[in-house]
């Protein structure tokens, strides 16, 4: 080969491997889309706006929130799915979307570990088991021994299957039965146990504080591996008789699968030390929501714990979606 000929190669080799690198060390160098699969101003959206000014701030560059409801988050997985792996449309992917709908769904269009290089955990926060008021319990063993004592256990309700797996841990681990009925929000939820429909509400603790505090509805337990300084005085069901016992909904971060390490480090660093600030730790505690900002090896090892836990009580429930 002429010397000319083999030094273009050379030089178009070195090009090929500098530009990606060059391109990942500008990022970002256009405004990033965080893609949200709620429509806007649910508790999920209100997280990804109160992240993405802070956010914008430290890459310099605009970021916004897009919205894409439906299909409990498919539509707005498969929208980052078929993103670029350039960093610039991200997900905002939730439990329910990442671990509960590959758990009782067999034709999902998207796998959450194959399709997805998870970034941080923005937070977490934990579902709350709470009774009408007249239901004679107090406590999680005496609502165990209730459930047993009732010809076919009590009634559950609340707002979709994250909450029927979460309640069916309980009943597999606790050796209860439970019948759960499904409800299309929190609120007709609330309604239900308000009205004496339903023994237990399982529901997450944003929507279940005013009740408590109220007393309109008697906490029982917490769902966490700790208390919820939101709710301090109720126990969690590890600490109740149910030694394990861990379920915390995540928020997380998530890109296209082959998004270059180096823009992923570079968002976990930034959303780690956002979340991290005074200022955003104490809105998101109103919210009933712990800051985290774990390491993408620590994301993905959550994601993966939790589809595994989900998939093996969906399946010994029988539980699924069509």
């Amino acid at each position: 080969m002429h010397p000319f000929s083999k030094s273009l190669l050379a030089g178009l080799a070195l090009f090929a491997a500098i530009a990606p690198a060059h391109a990942q060390a500008d990022y970002p160098k256009q405004p990033i889309k965080l893609v949200v699969g709620f429509a806007p101003g649910g508790g999920t959206d209100i997280l990804a706006r109160m992240i993405s000014v802070p956010l914008a701030q430290r890459l310099g560059q605009p970021v916004t929130v897009d919205n894409k409801p439906g299909a409990s988050g498919t539509i707005a997985n498969m929208a980052v799915k078929n993103a670029p792996t350039d960093g610039y449309t991200l997900l905002i992917g939730a439990s329910g979307a990442m671990t509960i709908n590959p758990a009782v769904q067999a034709d999902l269009p998207y796998h959450p570990i194959n399709d997805y290089e998870p970034i941080t955990v923005l937070g977490t926060y934990p579902i709350v088991f709470s009774t009408k008021p007249d239901l004679p319990v107090t406590n999680t063993r005496e609502l165990i021994a209730k459930a047993k004592a009732v010809p076919g256990g009590l009634n559950s309700g609340g707002a979709g299957v994250l909450f029927q797996l979460t309640g069916e841990l309980l009943n597999q681990q606790a050796g209860m039965t439970t019948t759960y009925v499904a409800y299309r929000g929190t609120a007709p939820a609330v309604t239900a146990i308000l009205g004496g429909e339903i023994d237990m509400l399982i529901a997450d603790i944003a929507p279940t504080l005013p009740l408590i505090e109220s007393k309109r509805i008697r906490p029982i337990a917490i769902t966490s591996a700790k208390r919820s300084k939101n709710l301090p005085d109720v126990p969690t069901l590890a600490e109740s008789g149910l030694p394990g016992f861990d379920v915390d909904v995540f928020v997380g971060l998530f890109a296209r699968k082959g998004t270059p390490k180096p823009i992923v480090d570079r968002l976990q660093r930034e959303i780690a030390a956002i979340v991290a600030s005074e200022d955003i730790q104490q809105k998101m505690e109103k919210m009933g929501i712990s800051p985290s900002g774990i390491t993408p090896q620590q994301t993905a090892a959550l994601v993966q714990r939790d589809l595994a836990k989900y998939t093996e009580a969906a399946r010994r429930g029988n539980i699924k979606v069509d």
